[in-house]
């Protein structure tokens, strides 16, 4: 897995510190493997954007914003989702413009969804790291579909 031993505490603490209307300190929290590495940075090259370095940093602004107060997760949910998008088989989604990577082995969820977990990350403001900016538990139920529409008023 490629977070530190220290990595999911450290995520924990952060997102905590975030609830308790406290300002956390950016952290490492875990790194690429050299493939996954490999892969992101020959398309961030061949995009014209400089190579990163393995180290993955976190903050937890974001996130929690995103998943705790707009979807309601708990922490300890929020937990769940990285801990699986940072999974051995994890794998990079070349098919996206930013630096994603995903858990191609979908998880039951707490409510008995099958969910396939990713993980997305900011390249800019930490370079030459990447800062785990999110978390998506595709499949959780809680995205609404897009409706295509016609004209206003349809």
């Amino acid at each position: 897995m490629p977070l530190y031993a220290s990595g999911l505490r450290k995520i924990r603490s952060n997102l905590l510190q975030i609830e308790a209307g406290q300002k956390p300190f950016i952290v490492a929290v875990g790194f690429f493997t050299p493939e996954q590495l490999c892969q992101i940075n020959a398309a961030r090259i061949s995009s014209g954007f400089p190579a990163l370095r393995p180290e993955i940093k976190f903050h937890g602004g974001h996130l929690y914003r995103s998943r705790c107060l707009k979807d309601s997760y708990t922490v300890d949910q929020v937990i769940e989702q990285i801990e699986s998008a940072f999974s051995k088989e994890s794998v990079v989604d070349s098919s996206r413009p930013s630096v994603v990577l995903y858990n191609p082995t979908p998880r039951m969820d707490r409510e008995g969804n099958l969910v396939t977990d990713k993980v997305v990350f900011e390249c800019t403001g930490m370079y030459p790291y990447a800062l785990l900016y999110s978390v998506v538990p595709k499949g959780d139920g809680k995205k609404k579909p897009t409706k295509a529409t016609g004209s206003l008023g349809e």
